[in-house]
Order: C-alpha cells, then sequence, then structure tokens
C-alpha cells in the first residue's frame, strides 16, 4: 500500500513571501484608497498608505519604530527626488560630537596657516587650507561655514573627508624621539617629539634654534600640525570620516528593519544596509542615498 503524500505547512507569519527585499514593491489595490501624503504630525508620509498594505496602523511617535508587520519592526522613510532621505533625532547622540571633531580639525589646521615652512608636508597642509578656504562652484558655501551651520553639501562632505586623510598621512606617531637639554638640570634626555615641541614653543629661542634641535623644517612642520590636530584626529585613526558617518547612519537601523517609500513606485525593504550612506548633512543631520 502506497503512502499518502503529506503537504507541507505553510510557514505562519512569513512576510518575505510578501515583498522582496532591496527593490520596489509597487503599492497594489489594498492601498489604493489611502493617500501617500500624511494629514499627522506624528506620522510620516508613507506610513499610512504601507500600514494599509499589511492592515496595520503606524504606531506614532511615542514608538521606536513605525509599523510592526508579523513581529518586523519597520521603520519608514519617504524618498526625495534625489533619491535620498532624511535620518531623525535618533542620529543626533552619535552624529554630533563627530562634526564637533571635525570642526576643531579644520579651524586648528587654519590657525597655523602663517607658520608654515616650505616642505612636502608644509605643502600638503598649504593645500588643505586652500581647500578649507575656497568655495567649490558646485557650492554656494565655504566648507566651516556649513559645517557650524550644521548645513553640508556632498561636496564639501567630501572635501572634509579628502583633508582629514591628508593630514593623516603627515602626522608624527607616537614613540618618535629628540634630544634636548633639561631646563631643569641642562643634561640631555630623550624626549617624546611632541613633547620636545611643546616644550620648545615656551623656549625664548629663534624659529631657526628650534628647527634644528628637532632636526629639520619638515619635522618641525610635521610637529606643528601634529600637536594641533592630535587629540581630534584620533577618532579618524582607523576609519575616515565618510566610513565613520556611514556607520553611525546604519546602526540605527540594526534592531529594526528601514524600508523606503515612494509616492509612484512603492516600497522598498533594505535588507543590505551597506547600500545606504551618508551623502550629505541637512537641517542639523545626516541625509542618506542609495548607491
Amino acid at each position: 500500500m502506497s503512502k499518502k503524500k503529506t503537504k507541507a505547512k505553510p510557514k505562519k507569519n512569513s512576510v518575505n513571501k510578501i515583498y522582496k527585499d532591496d527593490q520596489w514593491n509597487a503599492w497594489t489595490k489594498k492601498s489604493s484608497r489611502v493617500k501617500f501624503k500624511s494629514s499627522e504630525k506624528a506620522i510620516g508620509d508613507g506610513e499610512h498608505k504601507l500600514g494599509a498594505e499589511y492592515g496595520k496602523k503606524p504606531l506614532g511617535q511615542n514608538s521606536a519604530y513605525d509599523l510592526d508587520v508579523s513581529g518586523e519592526k519597520w521603520e519608514i522613510k519617504k524618498v526625495d527626488s534625489d533619491n535620498s532621505f532624511r535620518l531623525g533625532v535618533e542620529v543626533a547622540t552619535h552624529y554630533t560630537p563627530v562634526i564637533g571633531n571635525v570642526i576643531r580639525i579644520l579651524e586648528n589646521v587654519l590657525s597655523i596657516k602663517h607658520d608654515l615652512l616650505d616642505t612636502v608636508s608644509g605643502n600638503i597642509i598649504k593645500d588643505c587650507i586652500k581647500k578649507i578656504e575656497n568655495i567649490s562652484p558646485s557650492c554656494k558655501t565655504a566648507l566651516l561655514d556649513g559645517l557650524r551651520k550644521n548645513e553640508v553639501a556632498e561636496s564639501n562632505l567630501q572635501k572634509a573627508n579628502d583633508i582629514i586623510e591628508e593630514l593623516k598621512t603627515i602626522l608624527i606617531k607616537e614613540g618618535v624621539k629628540v634630544k634636548l637639554h633639561s631646563s631643569v638640570d641642562g643634561k640631555i634626555y630623550e624626549y617624546d617629539i611632541l613633547r620636545a615641541f611643546k616644550k620648545l614653543t615656551i623656549e625664548n629661542i629663534t624659529i631657526k634654534n628650534k628647527i634644528k634641535l628637532l632636526g629639520n623644517e619638515e619635522v618641525y612642520n610635521r610637529a606643528l600640525i601634529t600637536s594641533k590636530v592630535i587629540d581630534d584626529i584620533k577618532l579618524f585613526e582607523n576609519i575616515s570620516l565618510q566610513k565613520k558617518l556611514n556607520k553611525i547612519i546604519r546602526d540605527i537601523f540594526n534592531n529594526v528593519k528601514l524600508v523606503l517609500v515612494h509616492e509612484e513606485d512603492g516600497y522598498k525593504p533594505i535588507r543590505n544596509l551597506k547600500n545606504i550612506y551618508c551623502n550629505r548633512i541637512t537641517s542639523g543631520l545626516p541625509r542618506c542615498k542609495m548607491l
């Protein structure tokens, strides 16, 4: 006697069979009568319409996410005409200190403008100063002005990233030593070069003698810039500004699912967070874009 074949039972709450990740899913008849634009202050555009697709109501501003769809926590973000979306205050805690570091780095670079000597490292720093001061053709605001106002165009954000990466190539690493006479007993001791530089800045001797004691003009320039930016640039020691910002925005969606919505295209649940990046800063917060 042949055995009867049993049909596999469908998985309950399986939302993955309803939508596709990382691509646009068209609006269906389920939400055809629901307007995309929200009339409620605490509910974003597209939330009611997407909720109608799954028979759910938006959870509102008192919730850590926007929709609960079969156990998944969905965070809804409206995509604008340039394929970008803005983050909320949830990112401010991690973002604000980073931009503070960047501002201080650039301000300190400008502060040594008239102290630089003509060397390889000196020319690199001078090039960074030009980038800070000059306004790009594609941008109406100077880099530091934009950072201070928390309004940074994509070209300026890339410029800040490049400046920090250039500075990192000429900074003096810890452990480099130089021999100097002690101000206490007059004996010669080995000093860390940055400590030696700070010691020499308060000594009543000429720049020519300071350079001689440090070794050469190249070392002088490198010690000068390192002493100015070392504390703030440590944040970017093993990561660029761009990658740091990307990590901050992606980490927000570690425990919730990012779902983009568009009035015409539908909705796009994002599985691969590497597809989003911070492209600029608007209204004091990062703005994101899809690759």
